[in-house]
């Protein structure tokens, strides 16, 4: 038996027009081929297929199309792609035609991958600049940059290293950091106002302060912050590195902010993501201290960049700043695709893969983001994945208890031990834990292996 190509769910196509189709729910009429795009409920396209076909028209699903990546690395080392849906969201979505803002050290090129689109102006110049140092330069001289660029549009398709997941989008460097990598809120404040005076559609900051420090709020930044928002531009941030507990990194705990967990190879949260308020959701940031999936190379994600000596390679990197540009991509597959910018910050969290305990939570947010399952939302659709698509903001699941022992959780949330931080709903319970006499994840079995 064949199994049938994936299709658009909740579609069919019928060549007819929209007059001709009276009060069916027309998404889209093609003129060219006088094909329209009907929407019908998911699980009846056949039942749907049969009645038109019985009145003479042409009908048939939306199949999905997909691009053949022929990248070497895609499919043996860039397993965090595979975990997101990417194939089958290229069948249909590229980012063609959005800009992606990289507030982070620079952007360097001559890599032999390269990124596939570096934006420019109407005069074809090309539209980066260097906040830190005051000019039009933005080359990276830490390579952090250019790794997060490469995730969101790495040259793809070219029979060379790895793949991209925007590949079409065009990336906009943003010096805000210099190559030591820290920068000002001075400069990264400035780089947000550019990046959208100049065009961005999305804003990727791989960068925050310690979530520790308790800084919720900032009067430049937040300025910055809704100054984005109010022209449509979807910002996303990294939810840091520090292994917190309580609450992520600012800016990323910002409302207007998409904050961004990190997650391993075994879709578990990762030892050093931020957790708790304000967390949205996770997306692979990998583990470099570990090789689950056996391929001889350390579960980091992989991208081109350049080492501290300069020299041009493939790199696994881990990271929070690793997990934010997946969603900074998917943001631009979105937008691409015709969402409106008021919409896909609740496109991605409705439709993530829940994790962890159901609905939202401290640890997972809405869940791990779905390429595919983001790109088949639609306005007022909450169906899609487990997230919980309630509320305004990423608080909107916390329930109203006492955490006793700091670890995201209460008794009211799961917690079957709220006396000890190593033990809460979602805990890997992988590695030394599976032999500490404790259920780290409260799944009622004592030291899963």
């Amino acid at each position: 038996m064949h199994a049938e190509p994936n299709f658009r769910s909740g579609q069919v196509l019928v060549q007819a027009s929209p007059e001709e189709l009276g009060d069916a729910k027309v998404l889209r009429y093609y003129p060219g081929s006088g094909v329209s795009i009907v929407k019908v409920e998911p699980g009846k396209e056949n039942g749907q297929l049969t009645a038109f076909k019985a009145k003479g028209k042409r009908a048939s699903k939306n199949y999905i199309a997909s691009h053949f990546v022929d990248d070497p690395y895609y499919n043996t080392y860039q397993w965090h792609f595979n975990h997101i849906e990417s194939d089958l969201a290229w069948g249909t979505s590229d980012g063609y035609g959005v800009t992606v803002a990289v507030l982070d050290t620079g952007l360097r090129e001559g890599g032999n991958d390269g990124i596939g689109c570096i934006d420019t102006n109407d005069s074809g110049q090309k539209t980066g600049v260097d906040i830190v140092n005051n000019d039009n330069d933005p080359t990276d001289g830490d390579g952090h940059g250019t790794h997060v660029s490469g995730t969101i549009a790495q040259a793809t398709g070219n029979k060379v290293g790895v793949a991209g997941l925007a590949y079409a989008s065009c990336v906009m460097p943003v010096k805000v950091l210099s190559d030591t990598g820290s920068g000002t809120f001075a400069d990264i404040a400035e780089g947000i106002y550019y990046a959208v005076d100049n065009g961005a559609g999305v804003i990727n900051m791989s960068l925050g302060v310690s979530a520790r420090s308790g800084l919720t709020n900032d009067p430049i930044m937040d300025a910055a912050l809704d100054y984005a928002e109010s022209n449509g531009v979807i910002v996303v941030a990294a939810a840091g590195n520090d292994g917190f507990r309580k609450n992520v990194s600012y800016p990323a705990i910002y409302p207007s902010v998409i904050a961004v967990g990190a997650t391993d190879f075994n879709n578990s949260l990762a030892s050093y993501s931020n957790r708790g308020k304000g967390l949205d959701v996770v997306a692979p940031g990998g583990n470099t201290s570990a090789d689950e999936n056996g391929d001889g190379f350390a579960d980091g994600v992989l991208q081109e960049t350049f080492g501290s000596d300069g020299v041009w390679g493939y790199y696994f990197f881990q990271g929070t700043s690793m997990a934010a540009p997946h969603v900074s991509a998917l943001a631009a597959m979105l937008l691409a695709n015709g969402v409106a910018p008021a919409d896909v910050k609740q496109a991605i969290t409705s439709s993530a893969m829940d994790l962890g305990s159901t609905g939202y939570d401290s640890t997972y947010g809405h869940g791990l983001i779905q390429g595919y399952q983001a790109l088949n939302w639609t306005a007022g659709d909450s169906s899609s994945g487990g997230g919980d698509s309630g509320g305004d903001d990423s608080n909107s699941g916390e329930a109203t208890c006492t955490d006793m022992d700091g670890d995201g959780y209460c008794v009211e949330q799961g917690d079957c031990d709220d006396n000890n931080a190593d033990v809460y709903p979602g805990r890997n319970e992988k590695g030394p834990r599976s032999r500490d006499g404790l259920d780290n994840n409260c799944d009622g079995q004592v030291d899963n292996k």
